[in-house]
């Protein structure tokens, strides 16, 4: 038959659009994999699938209609009525005797639609790799409830950066037509980005991951029963050793901060930078603080880092009281009110800040940061023997391998080992 086609071990029925019909089915070709590697079950397959074909283009014509995916959805749902799971014609025709007779048993006076459904006449519609990720993005919305716009944004774009990776390498091919050659093909473009552009395997991995999350998704939603693990099967690349970020020392910490330069720096960023040494806290934590989680009046001065439905913290661990000592406390002082310049903005007050010290020389080495603060600041309670659940409680880590029983520690207490870690 002329409409059966081989590639690779597999057989698949294609046939282009009749000329005569392109007016109601204007896509250019079918192509559905008949899932067999035998030639006489695919001549089989296709004759059958090939009758379904000409009906349902006959039927368009009747009825004056185009082809659309929504008809295929419908059909899928005739099919639930009736007490079935749609399968596509390839799948019910490799059904045990015992199903599929059941299945012909109960069209007995059934409508022609049912007739369609239950036997899988309609062919399946094709979605590609590009309209799996916009579907993906529908599918995962109970993902991004909490995220912030900046949140959502850094969440979506690795994932539309890594689809668009893909496509660009293999094209924007039917997902059921994704096959191991092509991630493959993807890694082998990766292995050869990290050798000549000098990439890090981590992003290669991550575009593998967010791909497969991608693909995993969509094939359960629509249950299109892909072996995404096969196809992702061993990819990863063997990333490098990652250098951590340097702590300062507290010499370092002053020498900072008590720079003329820093005058030279916006006043908001100057003062966050006198927080984020004193206080260890994350720079998206300071910045999202509200003027009513900063306690100047308390017994003991201290800020409240507090998850908020519209500015959501890390963890359920982050969210803790630190008592405000030093440098943190002159700072809010001036800022009673926090940061508004870059609230809901951690992303560009990181940015700003760190262009500006790494400029003015104010950077030890290259491997120190704006968030090096924040390991300094683990390394001074470490030095003072600050007790593990107060320090967990102070860093807004878990507290492992125990769990947390009662309320932990007080203000006063955590004050007590601030003052003996305090930068002087």
């Amino acid at each position: 038959m002329q409409y059966v086609t081989r590639i690779g071990a597999n057989y698949y029925y294609y046939r282009r659009i009749p000329e005569m019909v392109r007016e109601y089915d204007r896509r250019i070709a079918v192509r559905v994999a008949l899932k067999t590697d035998s030639k006489r079950l695919a001549m089989r397959k296709a004759v059958m699938f090939n009758d379904q074909m000409e009906a349902y283009w006959q039927s368009l014509i009747t009825e004056n209609k185009i082809h659309t995916n929504s008809a295929f959805r419908k059909t899928v749902g005739i099919a639930r009525k009736m007490g079935y799971t749609y399968q596509p014609m390839s799948v019910v025709a490799k059904l045990p005797d015992p199903q599929f007779v059941e299945r012909i048993l109960v069209l007995d006076e059934a409508m022609p639609k049912q007739v369609e459904a239950v036997l899988g006449g309609r062919p399946e519609p094709e979605i590609t790799v590009k309209q799996a990720l916009e579907k993906f993005f529908r599918y995962a919305k109970d993902r991004t409830i909490n995220k912030t716009d900046n949140q959502y944004r850094k969440w979506k774009n690795p994932r539309i950066k890594a689809v668009g990776n893909f496509i660009a390498l293999v094209g924007d091919k039917d997902v059921k037509q994704v096959n191991k050659e092509d991630i493959l093909a993807f890694r082998d473009w990766w292995i050869e980005r990290v050798k000549e552009e000098d990439k890090n395997p981590s992003s290669a991995n991550k575009d593998f991951i967010h791909l497969k999350d991608v693909l995993q998704t969509v094939s359960d939603q629509d249950k299109l029963d892909i072996d995404i693990d096969f196809l992702f099967k061993k990819i990863k690349l063997k990333t490098r050793f990652k250098q951590a970020r340097l702590p300062f020392s507290n010499e370092q910490i002053i020498n900072i901060l008590q720079s003329k330069k820093l005058h030279n720096l916006d006043a908001e960023a100057r003062w966050f930078l006198h927080v984020a040494a004193e206080t260890g806290a994350r720079p998206s934590e300071i910045v999202g603080l509200m003027p009513e989680d900063i306690k100047l009046d308390a017994e003991i001065p201290y800020i409240s880092i507090t998850d908020r439905k519209e500015r959501p913290l890390k963890n359920h661990h982050s969210q803790r009281d630190i008592p405000l000592i030093g440098y943190a406390l002159n700072a809010f002082k001036v800022m009673p009110n926090g940061f508004p310049k870059y609230r809901d903005k951690p992303d560009l007050l990181s940015a700003t800040t760190n262009k500006f010290l790494r400029e003015n020389g104010l950077f030890p080495t290259d491997r120190h940061s704006v968030y090096s603060f924040r390991h300094s600041f683990q390394d001074r309670i470490l030095k003072v023997n600050t007790p593990d659940r107060v320090q967990a409680e102070l860093m807004g880590h878990k507290f492992s391998p125990r769990p947390n029983y009662g309320n932990g520690a007080d203000l006063e207490q955590k004050l007590e080992w601030l003052e003996k870690a305090r930068i002087s």
